[in-house]
């Protein structure tokens, strides 16, 4: 019998006792951060993040670029044939769901309304999303 699963415990078959804190223990350390995930598993916020990435690193940018990226993107269009109905639908997102959720995730920073710039958390965002890309290539 190796490492036989006793219940929640690991069977170990150095003493044949089960440690039941070992499987948890090494859980309640994993960090439990689901602003990371829904961060980059929302297309819209990727692309954001993925457009600010692409910018200088003081760029500051306004809802209505990140709106029309994002509408190019998820419509697979270039941005000159972004129609304004498909980029009005992406705009009301952007600005009412994405930027706050990657703000308050500290992704982005807002200074107002529609000025946003890089936030504390985005490099480690981009690197997470580099690190994706490269490993599905």
């Amino acid at each position: 019998m190796r490492n036989t699963a006793i219940g929640l415990g690991v069977w170990s078959p150095m003493t044949g006792d089960s440690d039941l804190t070992a499987p948890t223990e090494s859980l309640r350390t994993l960090p439990d951060d689901t602003a990371v995930f829904e961060s980059i598993t929302n297309l819209r916020r990727r692309t954001i993040i993925r457009y600010m990435g692409r910018l200088p690193s003081e760029a500051v940018v306004e809802t209505s670029e990140l709106a029309r990226v994002c509408a190019a993107v998820e419509r697979d269009l270039p941005l000159h044939k972004v129609n304004h109905q498909t980029y009005r639908h992406a705009y009301q997102a952007v600005r009412q769901r994405d930027v706050p959720h990657l703000a308050d995730a500290n992704v982005l920073d807002r200074h107002d309304r529609d000025t946003i710039t890089r936030g504390e958390r985005f490099s480690g965002f981009i690197e997470l999303l580099d690190a994706m890309d490269a490993h599905l290539e």
